[in-house]
């Protein structure tokens, strides 16, 4: 099976304790330091983010991602050739250049769905935290790599013949959707990424058709609409919270 629909079909029906079991697990001597701190807070934060049961109706389910699965996520090299092209190798598994401060993967699934019985859509979301400076250079490489790299490239897990960009316009503060499409591993697969930056939040959703994972399928806008929305409330709430803190 592709590399483009494994990770999405395994972290819908693979549940863990949770999905920040690696994230949470900071403690003892650890703490002694401030930067395991600082990566629980944002880590904290980007699970506030998460959608809930509330947000996407009641035919929906919120799947926790597997945490040995997501534990690759947003932590992924690439060696994809021509090199211009490695932003968008990166981000099949979530990652990037700069690499997340801190990051949270969850599925939103139809109810009811198993990996021997899958229905309907899955949409994978992935929150990023970054400095604002690198949310904006995750952007960039994107966008830049969507426009140079029409003819497809080479990774480490084969061979994606067709770059294609798509209409993203009006979500967060930027936006980058495209299509990629190739052959891995013997298998066509075709996948749709739309990746919004929210402030310094990068959120990537992928969506697939499980009952059909070859055809092509978009993320529902209202899912969309509504994980940035909720991510800028959250951001927005704790930097009130810092605000005040440093007040008194």
């Amino acid at each position: 099976m592709s590399a483009l629909v494994v990770p999405l079909l395994l972290g819908t029906v693979a549940c863990g304790a949770g999905s920040g079991g690696g994230e949470e697990r900071a403690g003892g001597a650890e703490k002694a330091s401030g930067a395991p701190q600082r990566e629980e807070g944002r880590a904290a934060v980007l699970k506030a983010m998460e959608l809930t049961g509330e947000d996407i109706g009641p035919r929906r389910e919120i799947r926790v991602l597997d945490n040995g699965l997501a534990a690759g996520y947003g932590k992924s090299d690439s060696a994809a050739d021509p090199a211009r092209c490695r932003p968008l190798d990166l981000m099949v598994s979530y990652s990037s250049s700069p690499e997340p401060k801190a990051f949270h993967p969850y599925a939103v699934v139809e109810k009811g769905t198993t990996y021997d019985k899958p229905k309907g859509d899955e949409l994978v979301v992935g929150l990023a935290a970054h400095d604002e400076a690198g949310a904006k250079k995750v952007m960039a490489g994107l966008r830049d790599a969507v426009a140079k790299c029409g003819k497809g490239f080479e990774s480490a897990e084969g061979t994606y013949g067709e770059v294609r960009d798509w209409p993203a316009q009006g979500i967060g503060d930027e936006a980058v959707a495209y299509v990629l499409q190739g052959g891995t591993h013997g298998e066509f697969a075709a996948a749709r990424f739309t990746v919004v930056r929210s402030g310094s939040t990068v959120i990537t959703f992928r969506a697939t058709d499980l009952e059909a994972p070859s055809e092509l399928t978009g993320p529902d806008l209202k899912l969309v609409d509504a994980q940035v929305e909720k991510a800028e409330k959250v951001a927005k709430e704790k930097a009130e919270k810092v605000a005040k803190e440093k007040a008194e």
